[in-house]
């Protein structure tokens, strides 16, 4: 089978795999389509020391499952999955807690195990044992499924910023997870969401996103624009999508009194500091929320959301290619001109 194979920084290769080894205890997977992801360029640009070559990289995915070990229980041959890709390891203080993903001792798909950029994927054990498999129903659209794990993310961080019914949402940064972050945000009950974007082509991408406000962050003034639209309140979540430090320190100005400000995107490690107005913190009852990765319960959230059309995501996939033009789509999203890429195996 062709795959996506990370040797290094710099180095991925679409070469020929052997098809993978079906044991008693795990699940094999004919993967249906896989999304690129801004880890994905990473480690394809400038490597990640967690990813462990050669490794078949990918993990925004949903496939049928072909073989199901005798030893494994809940699956059958024929059904639809996608995965949460944290492998937790469900022993630990952290886990204790319920916090699978910031587990120390995690292993994810596609860093430790091979991931889905490929014919085919094998479900490790430690995978099933931790509830990582979820189930995907045949009436969820290929571009909406692939989304799922994406989406669990997106959950997770409006959860611990305590999105509710009514709340006005600004995302500053309109990539692909700004994107989702507006559509789920609209999904969960938000009257208003407007999202800031700098640059073109993803400023015409974003224009075609229903209920939501894109404000030009280079041509129109954002503060006048937030204040405007909320009676000069400000937001009641600023979520960043943009790995940018200038754009976590300004959403202070954009944030309502008692507001939550959540730090979605990351910075590059030893450039990370960012500055606030403590005085604006204290005064302002502010609360700043950070958010990392998801866990297998907003992966079921996430498909759950999609069932019967409730979030709209027709719009958020802007490239479909098959797997041997992967290059391509590292390209088109090193240019940002795209959202969501979508890769099909082909096999």
């Amino acid at each position: 089978m062709k795959a996506v194979v990370y040797y290094g920084p710099g180095d991925v290769r679409v070469e020929e795999r052997p098809y993978p080894s079906a044991t008693d205890n795990n699940l094999i997977a004919k993967v249906e389509a896989c999304a690129i992801c801004g880890t994905d360029l990473k480690i394809a640009t400038i490597g990640n020391p967690r990813c462990h070559p050669p490794r078949v990289i990918g993990h925004e995915m949903v496939g049928f499952i072909e073989h199901v070990g005798k030893s494994v229980e809940g699956f059958a041959v024929g059904e639809r999955m996608t995965l949460a890709t944290t492998v937790a390891c469900n022993a630990c203080s952290i886990c204790d807690r319920g916090l699978q993903n910031m587990c120390p001792n995690a292993k994810p798909i596609s860093y430790d195990f091979d991931g889905a950029f490929a014919g085919w994927i094998a479900i490790p054990p430690q995978a099933l044992a931790g509830g990582n498999v979820i189930k995907v129903p045949e009436g969820i659209p290929v571009e909406a499924a692939v989304l799922s794990e994406p989406i669990s993310c997106v959950l997770n961080a409006q959860i611990l910023a305590g999105l509710i019914d009514g709340d006005t949402v600004l995302i500053v940064g309109g990539g692909p997870l700004g994107a989702l972050h507006a559509e789920v945000a609209k999904t969960l009950g938000a009257a208003k969401v407007m999202i800031i974007q700098r640059s073109e082509p993803r400023l015409s991408m974003l224009r075609k996103l229903d209920g939501v406000q894109v404000i030009d962050g280079v041509n129109e003034d954002v503060s006048v624009i937030v204040r405007n639209a909320t009676g000069g309140a400000g937001a009641d979540r600023v979520i960043v999508c943009a790995p940018s430090r200038i754009a976590m320190e300004q959403s202070i100005d954009y944030v309502r009194k008692g507001g939550t400000i959540s730090l979605f995107a990351s910075l590059p490690k030893g450039s990370a500091n960012i500055s606030f107005d403590s005085r604006l913190l204290h005064y302002n009852e502010l609360h700043v929320v950070g958010a990392s990765d998801s866990r297998p319960e907003h992966v079921q959230q996430a498909v759950d959301l999609m069932k019967g059309g409730r979030l709209t995501l027709d719009k958020i996939v802007t490239h479909t290619l098959p797997l041997t033009d992967f290059d391509k789509g590292l390209e088109l999203m090193k240019q940002k001109a795209c959202l969501k890429v979508l890769v099909l195996p082909g096999e």
